[in-house]
């Protein structure tokens, strides 16, 4: 009796190889608006949009004078006082900050500013 393997036929592929073809989804334009449509900037402005609709109706539910009445003037109440006393605690910091900037020289100002500016940016991203 022969062995397994030797009386294994090769077959050959009868498949005929065609050239690949690329699907396209849609038109450039399409993906172009679809990429905008997606991106950052526009995510935020649906959230921005879609809080001042909700903003809106609250205000046609309740009407302006109760949400006047039960919902600013207590934050309000409760905030400026927190907000001048801050602001008045940092009156010498921004004294000296200003007086920096005044007394440099017009090269050294604009990187005073520079860092200043970075340095603002830092403690917006924490």
């Amino acid at each position: 009796m022969a062995s397994s393997a030797a009386t294994k036929t090769v077959r050959s592929s009868r498949r005929v190889a065609r050239p690949v073809e690329r699907v396209r989804h849609g038109s450039d334009t399409e993906r172009t608006l679809i990429g905008l449509a997606t991106s950052r900037p526009a995510r935020i402005a649906y959230v921005v949009v879609g809080a001042a609709g909700l903003a809106a109706l609250a205000v046609a539910l309740i009407g302006p004078a109760r949400l006047q009445r039960e919902v600013i003037r207590p934050l309000r109440g409760a905030i400026e006082p927190q907000a001048e006393k801050l602001w008045d605690e940092s009156r010498p910091l921004r004294n000296q900050i200003a007086r920096l900037i005044r007394n440099a020289s017009p090269s050294g100002r604009a990187r005073l500013v520079r860092n200043f500016q970075s340095w603002i940016g830092h403690f917006h991203a924490t």
